[in-house]
């Protein structure tokens, strides 16, 4: 019994310390808006021959002005899609 309990502890642990980690936020919101400027800053870069680098504040706030006027639960909604792979058909 210990040992279940010791592996939910730690998948709990594993769970909110994974996007504190990568993002420094738990808000899915935020989450999304790093992702979406990550994704749309790293081609652009490309596009003009340079490296990706850090992703630039300009391009997170554009991002998150975006993504605030999405609720919390279409948030993780788009999170899950974008992180399995989930095409939904065009709006």
């Amino acid at each position: 019994m210990r040992i279940i309990l010791g592996l939910i502890v730690v998948l709990l642990v594993a769970a909110i310390a994974t996007p504190l980690v990568r993002y420094g936020t738990l808000d899915p919101c935020r989450i999304l808006a790093k992702d979406l400027a990550r994704d749309a800053y790293s081609q652009v870069a490309k596009a003009m021959g340079a490296e990706p680098g850090k992703t630039p504040e300009a391009a997170e706030n554009i991002a998150r002005a975006m993504t605030s006027q999405y609720s919390e639960g279409e948030c993780v909604s788009r999170l899950k899609d974008r992180w399995f792979g989930v095409e939904k058909p065009a709006e």
